[in-house]
């Protein structure tokens, strides 16, 4: 793959969260995309970390499902330079260019396949597409990542606000984070590895597959900090 997005790199994406308020609450009504998935009530591996939650199996599903929920989700491609995809690339599978250091960082995230679609630079953004070899894997390095970002610049922030949208077998990072709201609604959650964090009633929280983790439709209000 061209470039590895971390913690680091996404900052200033990330930041984008403080602008956000909690969306949603639980609800045993489907609607939009969830109405046409449905949830996976049994999770991809039968782990409580992806219980109920929507599931789609290749990047063509997730599509549709974003569709589903009203997003434009056009051009699909897993070609990192094609046109609207983020400049900075993507994360992905290592591949035979890799350095040594590049291979072991891809080979953290444990992506068996990523995808885009949208546009980059359009009103909505666009919207990268993971397919993990490993759930579990993928959340722990992004938890382990938002406490060393945490650890050695103070922004414990990040543990609270996780920049990804995970399914029951797939994972979602917004360009727009405006946008991502409609996804929760649609049934995806953010991971939330703030040790001190409780969400207020009415929104949903499930143990995530990240050890110290939870799931959540609900995004942290930056006045309440």
């Amino acid at each position: 793959m061209r470039l590895y997005r971390n913690l680091a790199a996404g900052a200033a994406s990330l930041a984008l969260f403080t602008t956000l308020s909690g969306c949603g609450s639980d609800s045993e009504t489907k609607t939009g995309a969830d109405s046409v998935f449905g949830s996976d009530g049994s999770g991809s591996s039968g782990d409580s970390g992806s219980a109920n939650l929507p599931s789609a199996k290749t990047l063509r599903d997730v599509q549709e499902f974003i569709s589903g929920a009203g997003l434009p989700c056009d051009n699909l491609t897993d070609d990192e330079s094609a046109q609207g995809t983020p400049s900075e690339g993507f994360l992905g599978p290592s591949n035979d260019d890799d350095d040594a250091t590049q291979k072991a960082e891809a080979d953290a995230w444990k992506i068996g396949k990523s995808g885009f679609c949208g546009e980059t630079r359009s009103d909505t953004g666009g919207w990268i597409i993971y397919l993990p070899s490993d759930m579990k894997g993928f959340q722990e390095n992004y938890r382990k990542q938002a406490q060393e970002f945490a650890k050695e610049d103070g922004w414990t922030d990040k543990l609270a606000r996780g920049r990804f949208l995970f399914g029951a077998d797939f994972i979602v990072d917004p360009t727009n984070y405006q946008a991502s709201k409609t996804l929760l609604e649609a049934g995806l959650l953010l991971e939330n590895c703030d040790p001190s964090f409780k969400a207020p009633d009415g929104y949903r929280v499930q143990d995530a597959q990240a050890s110290g983790c939870v799931l959540t439709n609900y995004l942290l209000d930056p006045l309440d900090q």
